[in-house]
């Protein structure tokens, strides 16, 4: 059973009040995954934003060549990922396959963009959260490219 607890150390929730933890916990459901199942495929529909509560996700785009590329990993208890269930389109922009067994909390993601609207604060402090959370992942990706880069360039 997971507690308020892992909500508040979530990087995209750790800013909302007690009552907003236990409503968000209210409309989420725990699911279990064995190795290399797929949590959700890049372009389907965008129903849940996952936070991981152990195990291993990674995180894939598929490029035009059809070459799925390694965007993220997710190792870390309390990490978000299927943030684009809370953007427009709400389709999903990755592909989500665990590495290892994992445990997921799936939070329904149409309920909480409603009630987001509903409570303009808590939305506003999710789509900021969010904001730095997507600003955190491409400075992340732009040091990976850098490094591919420069190790590209001793060969």
């Amino acid at each position: 059973m997971v507690n308020i607890e892992l909500l508040k150390r979530t990087e995209l929730f750790e800013g909302l009040v007690e009552s907003q933890l236990h409503e968000i916990l209210s409309h989420s459901i725990t699911k279990s995954y064995p190795e290399r199942e797929s949590l959700f495929i890049q372009g389907e529909e965008a129903n849940h934003i996952f936070i991981l509560i152990k195990g291993a996700i990674d995180l894939t785009v598929k490029t035009k060549e059809q070459v799925n590329f390694i965007a993220s990993k997710i190792e870390k208890e309390g990490a978000v990922f299927g943030t684009a269930s809370i953007i427009k389109p709400f389709r999903y922009n990755v592909s989500a396959i665990c590495l290892i067994p994992s445990e997921v909390l799936m939070i329904d993601a149409q309920w909480l963009r409603n009630k987001m609207k509903e409570d303009l604060k808590m939305g506003f402090e999710i789509m900021e959260r969010l904001a730095t959370l997507y600003f955190n992942r491409l400075n992340e990706l732009r040091l990976g490219v850098y490094d591919l880069i420069k190790m590209s360039g001793k060969s």
